[in-house]
């Protein structure tokens, strides 16, 4: 396999790890109406998948209102289907 993939494995990891011990995101999952949300919503879940978009969580106010937007009020498009799940 290619190493930058094992690289890019690593990287999701550590930001995954970091983002999930943030407080913002602890408070997230408390709420059943994000979880919610966020579970019918499966391009933002893809999104999670990507360490460029961990980081750009992590970093910017601005991009985790978007995000929150995003999950709360998807395109129709993004909505994963029952049989998705």
């Amino acid at each position: 396999m290619n190493m930058d993939y094992y690289h890019e494995v690593i990287d999701h990891r550590k930001l995954s790890e970091e983002l999930h011990r943030t407080p913002w995101w602890e408070s997230l999952m408390h709420n059943d109406r994000f979880k919610e949300a966020l579970h019918q919503n499966y391009h933002m879940r893809l999104q999670l998948g990507d360490s460029s978009y961990l980081k750009k969580l992590l970093r910017s106010e601005s991009e985790r209102q978007t995000f929150l937007s995003q999950v709360y009020h998807p395109s129709p498009e993004h909505l994963a289907n029952t049989d998705e799940d």
